[in-house]
């Protein structure tokens, strides 16, 4: 009698279970996408994800293949779309699970590509926009964007996509960014109205993951034919990482190659950020960190690398004249044929603990590598490498602390200030 329970309740579980259903995974192309990177697949993956969602959640999965989506899809809460993608694909023909996003062209506030909903994720994906070209970039939505709580988006390459990955436009906390590799022409991370700890790890962002993607074999695909010209635009349009309001942002291991400005702090109608900012660099553009605002808290910004070569007036670090907030640059470097390492306005305070400044004053300018024009500034055990003007203190500074440092040639500090300066223990080095 228990034999025949246990058979009847297996032929019965064979009976019911959908076709392309595996454990908690639902096999796309076995349920009707077809992967060939001609027909709409948007339709009927939506259906899939929503199919996964009525069996209480699970796993969509997409195997090899060239996914062609004209509209957006939107994942699901308890969904995860997976891929085939364990590590950046970057070589002269497509790889693994690839969607071709074709939709919303012109509608840089469109939907995204990928709706993230609370408790969904996107992984394992290359992500790329057939008709953009380096001769005419187009302009597009974001390419993934979440709201709620505990959005993920994991191991996806991002080809060309004119705007990355958004957890901003909507209310957001918890969210998660891991392993993000690509290009991204105007945005690459934008991060707002985040309430709870978010984190972003391990994304780099390279012209190179366009300008070396030969994809011969997406139709009419045309990738640059070299990165000068990539690099210009990026140079004069893209912004890599945005962060507006967000409680507590972890940040580690981050990089960008190409920017107008590398790591953009603002103020939106729903705050600023603070956060903890650890291992990121910036290489080959303007302005490796620009900061309008920060909360209170302020940034704690460690073992940061910052380079700036792309003209006449490139600055690693610039405070604007709105802020007000506190940023905290400990054992970071600074180098490249740069203007100046940080030119600091506002009345916040900004300190740098144990750096390192090799390079400055571009094309013989006589700039400082510091030029606080106004604010509170402390600059403690820090080496400056070249026989420069080193720091200027501008008539508007509030207070500065500036000791235990050691210059290379005669100490250069143009101590302009009208208010408490405090300056000692410094050495040169000749």
């Amino acid at each position: 009698m228990n034999i025949r329970l246990t058979s009847l309740a297996f032929l019965m579980l064979i009976l019911t279970t959908p076709a392309g259903y595996t454990g908690d995974s639902l096999n796309a192309k076995e349920l009707g996408v077809s992967g060939d990177g001609k027909t709409d697949d948007g339709p009927v993956l939506q259906k899939i994800l929503q199919q996964a969602a009525d069996q209480g959640g699970g796993e969509v999965y997409l195997p090899a293949g060239q996914y062609r989506i004209e509209d957006s899809i939107q994942i699901p809460s308890g969904v995860t779309l997976r891929g085939v993608w364990e590590a950046p694909h970057h070589a002269d023909q497509v790889w693994g699970s690839v969607l071709l996003a074709v939709g919303h062209e012109g509608e840089e506030d469109g939907p995204a590509l990928i709706q993230l909903s609370a408790n969904s994720s996107v992984q394992g994906l290359t992500i790329f926009y057939p008709n953009q070209t380096m001769e005419d970039i187009k302009v597009y939505p974001w390419a993934i964007e979440g709201e709620g709580m505990h959005g993920s988006v994991i191991d996806v390459t991002l080809t060309n996509a004119y705007q990355g990955v958004s957890f901003g436009r909507k209310r957001n906390e918890l969210h998660l960014i891991r392993n993000v590799y690509g290009c991204c022409l105007r945005r690459g991370v934008f991060i707002d109205q985040c309430t709870d700890i978010g984190r972003i790890e391990n994304v780099h962002f390279n012209p190179h993951y366009w300008a070396r993607a030969k994809m011969n074999e997406i139709e009419g695909a045309k990738p640059p034919r070299g990165m000068r010209d990539l690099i210009s635009y990026l140079n004069a349009n893209c912004e890599a990482f945005i962060f507006g309001r967000t409680d507590w942002e972890y940040v580690l291991n981050t990089f960008a190659y190409g920017f107008d400005k590398c790591y953009k702090f603002i103020e939106t109608e729903h705050g600023a950020c603070n956060g903890n900012f650890l291992g990121i660099g910036a290489d080959g553009g303007n302005h490796a960190v620009w900061m309008e605002a920060t909360q209170p808290p302020g940034l704690l910004i460690t073992n940061g690398e910052f380079v700036t070569m792309a003209g006449k007036e490139s600055i690693q670090i610039v405070a604007t004249e709105s802020y007000k907030g506190v940023a905290q640059f400990n054992n970071c470097s600074f180098w490249g044929p740069t203007d100046m390492c940080a030119s600091i306005k506002g009345t916040g305070f900004v300190s740098f603990q144990q750096c390192n400044f090799v390079q400055w004053g571009l094309q013989g300018k006589k700039s400082p590598a510091l030029n606080f024009e106004s604010g509170n500034a402390a600059v403690h055990s820090s080496f400056f490498q070249d026989a420069k003007p080193h720091i200027l203190l501008g008539p508007k500074v509030s207070s500065a602390v500036i000791s235990g440092n050691q210059f290379k040639g005669d100490i250069q500090i143009d101590n302009q200030s009208q208010g408490d300066v405090q300056i000692m223990g410094n050495a040169s080095i000749h």
